[in-house]
């Protein structure tokens, strides 16, 4: 099975299993074995009662008909009852299976300050009750040996002295009010003992370790949503381990009815509240929303409250602000509660299973605590366990979202690697097949190069015959027409042949200009690439020239040349780059010379250097192709029309010669290139 299945099936586990685990500890620890009921006798139901001090008594034969009654399991404020200090006794007669045998006298869930038993008059044992797990329930499981042979086989009486330091305590006992033989009970008193040492201990040290963990994954980067998740998430896990670890006798060994631990145990349950929500928002909506803030705002005045009245006192005003604060944990509870199940219903994710599972039965169980208080019913006291659950399914949540990510991570980078070496190879035939089609047109231009220099000097020659021959004519021919001055028909015909031979001649001259410029044009395909001072404005001259019949039928040509210092370049090398800007901007535009227009400028920057441009009104360039221009075989033409390289080779003319070159394009508008080249020092 994937980790990252796993990831999130065990946590979910884990929740669900987790609070059936506990409920079935401490029911075992409420519910005797059957094989031990015949030896047991259960002390619960009516007691009689008497308030204030009273005295003890030497012998079971008493009056009790000036006493009240109080049932047990239940609370003694909760009947009537106010004064901080009672007895407590009950009648009972002793089956003849327990006569002559070590008994054992087990009373369960005392929450009180001190309570003193005796049975038949003779003192049996104490407790001042210390701290105690888990709401005082399973931790709150006293025993105590008795001798067999002081009890008669009639008439017996056992007898509580009660003495409270904590005003209006709301519960005394629970069901668990047994004498028995000491040799069947003793395997169940140890059960119960080792059942609070187990969820008490056994949960302190995993949240320890669920807190290094955190403050493991803490530590490492986030993005700010994860880091308050992070946060929120070991706050509660940090509250929840607080709140059992109060509650833990080896760690504060105090009395429960004590105002400072009263005080602990009251922030502790605050810092759960508080972090509870915090951590609901962040896990269920991603952040604090207004209500969380003023969430903030009542716990924080809450806590400070407490902190006060424990400084200026008495331990009732705590109690009372316990209980109003009692009611906002219930209406927090419910919050959350509805929080998780529209979050469950919108996103349906196994980890929202889990965190409604530890909310639904952190919520149940108080709804359990809340009907034992009142005494609706008789159950395990379990609202502590759901709260540690939630504190560690939280925590578990986190963990498991990390061991996700990790192997979303690990998977993410093993592709990683394999697409990097598939590029890498990809790139290499890339690169491979460039540097064919390069060097097939380098190839390319020398031949071209080559025949353009051999053409134009086969065209030279006859040229030069024809140059010469019309510039005779050009210059007889008018004499002639002077000649014949007399014959008007004869000297109107010899000047316009004259014209005639004037105007072939420019013709001449023309193509033996353009035969000149083709010769350096093709001088750089010759690899003649000697460094020279150029004169840039000369050479966007001769560019034009040779470009002239592609771009007249579609722009008007505006040049804008003016003189520039010299720069150290190649003649030929910057004829190419000046021709190729310039048949690029002719392509970009329209066959339409009214509307179109393409400005070649020469001008000289502030600093010295040499600008040349060609700004036209064409198409424009896409700002997602401007990036790409100058990438060898990089072409918006269509198949067959352009091999992307025109470009490049000018970027890598102006790189060698120091310069550099510029776009500015606007879809619809045209393009500007500007070339900036360093000024030769003469």
């Amino acid at each position: 099975m994937p980790i990252n299945t796993l990831a999130r099936r065990i946590p979910l586990l884990l929740a669900v299993a987790a609070p059936f685990l506990a409920c079935w500890l401490c029911i075992d620890t409420y519910v005797l074995p059957a094989h031990v009921e015949p030896h047991v006798l259960r002390l619960n139901g009516t007691w009689k009662l008497q308030e204030g001090d009273g005295v003890g008594w030497a012998d079971p034969a008493y009056d009790d008909s000036g006493w009240g009654e109080i049932r047990f399991p239940g609370g003694y404020s909760a009947q009537g009852y106010r004064a901080n200090r009672a007895w407590a006794r009950k009648r009972f007669e002793l089956s003849p299976l327990l006569r002559d045998k070590p008994l054992l006298l087990m009373m369960g869930g005392m929450r009180t300050s001190r309570v003193t038993l005796f049975v038949n008059g003779h003192e049996v044992g104490r407790t001042d009750e210390s701290v105690r797990g888990l709401k005082g329930e399973v931790d709150g499981l006293e025993a105590w040996k008795v001798d067999g042979r002081e009890l008669r086989p009639g008439s017996n009486v056992v007898a509580l002295r009660f003495e409270w330091t904590l005003p209006e305590s709301g519960g005394v006992m629970d069901a668990r009010m047994l004498l028995g033989a000491q040799e069947q009970l003793t395997p169940y008193y140890l059960r119960a003992s080792d059942t609070r040492r187990f969820l008490q201990n056994g949960a302190l040290a995993l949240f320890v370790f669920l807190l290094v963990l955190l403050g493991m994954f803490m530590s490492r980067e986030a993005d700010p949503s994860r880091r308050a998740l992070q946060r929120s998430t070991f706050f509660v896990v940090a509250s929840a381990a607080l709140y059992l670890a109060t509650r833990t006798v080896a760690l504060l060994p105090l009395r429960q009815s004590s105002p400072m631990t009263f005080t602990m145990l009251s922030l502790t349950v605050v810092g759960i509240v508080w972090a509870m929500l915090e951590f609901s928002q962040h896990y269920c909506l991603g952040h604090i929303t207004r209500g969380g803030k003023v969430h903030r705002a009542v716990c924080g005045v809450v806590a400070g409250a407490f902190l006060t009245v424990y400084a200026l006192g008495p331990l009732a005003g705590s109690i009372v602000l316990y209980r109003l604060f009692a009611l906002y944990i219930f209406g927090s509870a419910l919050y959350v509660t509805v929080l998780t199940a529209a979050t469950l219903l919108r996103r349906k994710r196994g980890s929202d299973l889990v965190f409604a599972a530890a909310v639904f039965c952190m919520l149940g169980a108080g709804v359990v605590d809340l009907l034992t208080d009142l005494y609706v019913l008789q159950a395990p006291r379990l609202f502590s366990l759901a709260v540690s659950n939630l504190g560690l399914c939280a925590g578990m949540l986190l963990i498991a979202d990390f061991i996700q990510l990790s192997y979303v991570n690990e998977t993410l980078s093993a592709r990683l690697t394999r697409t990097n070496a598939e590029l890498a190879v990809a790139l290499s035939r890339a690169e491979d097949a460039a540097r064919l089609k390069s060097a097939l047109l380098a190839e390319r231009l020398a031949s071209v190069g080559t025949l353009a220099s051999g053409v134009a000097h086969e065209i030279n020659n006859p040229m030069a015959y024809v140059t010469a021959n019309l510039a005779f004519l050009a210059t007889e021919l008018p004499k002639l027409a002077r000649s014949a001055e007399g014959d008007g028909v004869a000297s109107s015909e010899l000047a316009e042949l004259g014209q005639v031979a004037a105007e072939s001649l420019e013709g001449a001259r023309r193509v033996n200009q353009i035969v000149k410029e083709l010769r350096l044009f093709a001088r750089g395909g010759g690899g003649d690439e000697r460094l020279d001072a150029v004169d840039v404005r000369a050479v966007a001259r001769r560019s034009l020239n040779l470009a002239l019949h592609e771009l007249k039928p579609r722009a008007r040509i505006i040049q804008e040349l003016e003189e520039v210092p010299r720069v150290l370049g190649s003649e030929s090398q910057l004829g190419q780059l000046c021709l190729n800007l310039l048949l690029n901007a002719g392509q970009a535009m329209t066959e339409d010379p009214g509307r179109n227009e393409l400005i070649l400028r020469t001008r000289r920057r502030e600093d010295g250097w040499v600008l040349l441009e060609v700004a036209d009104t064409g198409c424009g360039i896409p700002p997602e192709d401007q990036r790409r221009l100058f990438d060898p075989f990089f072409t918006t033409k269509p198949t067959g029309e352009g091999m992307g390289m025109g470009l490049s080779i000018c970027h890598g003319i102006v790189k060698r010669l120091g310069g550099e070159i510029q776009v500015e394009s606007a879809v619809g508008k045209g393009s500007v290139f500007r070339v900036v080249l360093p000024p030769h020092a003469a």
